[in-house]
């Protein structure tokens, strides 16, 4: 307690007497302010008494030690912000306490933190201390690490990707003339067009001239 000011009031130097766990100077000037904020509060509506006997008594057989509650439901002492019942429960009880998870108000409290009135209790004998689950640890894939070995791929050794080469004696048919040869017959046993309009002009015999055109009747 070397580190309380000369000035501090006995109440509460007697208060933090009854303070469990050890810290360091800076945590233990916090818990003194702490102290000093709850009992501040406290003298006002007249529950001082109440406070020591039930720290000094340990007993939850006493009544509800309540200060107003905050509207997001958290007190803020010097520049740190906390559960009130959770930062006097772990000055008067649990040290190593976390969080709110880990209380559960008895049934004999009237203004349990759970029931969202406006005082709330910070009575640390109203709160008992249960055991939350440990979830097990979830494993994350880093995308960042390359495995060792790949899956294995399906089977394509019989196909040939279009940028493979041939094999030897092997020519890719691509050098197919756009027109057909001559004589060529399509696929409806049908000559094409062109072999077609050819054979007519080649064989097709000279044609008389026509008996009244005006060259004939100039003879």
């Amino acid at each position: 307690m070397s580190s309380i000011l000369p000035f501090t009031p006995p109440i509460v130097k007697r208060l933090l007497g009854w303070k469990k766990g050890e810290q360091n100077g800076q945590e233990e000037k916090w818990c003194e302010k702490a102290v000093k904020s709850l009992v501040k509060k406290l003298k006002k509506t007249g529950q001082l008494d109440e406070l020591e006997k039930a720290i000094t008594t340990q007993n939850a057989n006493t009544k509800c030690i309540t200060i107003p509650r905050s509207l997001d439901g958290r007190l803020q002492v010097s520049h740190r912000k906390g559960l009130p019942h959770v930062i006097y429960c772990r000055l008067w009880r649990w040290p190593d306490l976390h969080s709110h998870h880990e209380l559960r108000a008895m049934e004999l409290c009237e203004f349990a933190f759970n029931m969202k009135k406006d005082e709330v209790c910070v009575n640390p004998y109203h709160y008992q201390r249960v055991e939350t689950p440990v979830l097990p640890p979830v494993l994350v894939p880093r995308h960042t690490e390359i495995p060792a070995e790949f899956p294995p791929l399906d089977d394509y050794s019989h196909s040939i990707p279009e940028n493979t080469n041939f094999p030897a004696g092997i020519e890719p048919q691509s050098n197919i003339p756009e027109t057909p040869p001559p004589g060529y017959l399509s696929e409806d046993g049908e000559t094409s067009d062109h072999q077609m309009n050819h054979s007519m002009d080649a064989g097709s015999p000279n044609l008389s001239p026509n008996p009244m055109s005006p060259a004939h009747n100039n003879l």
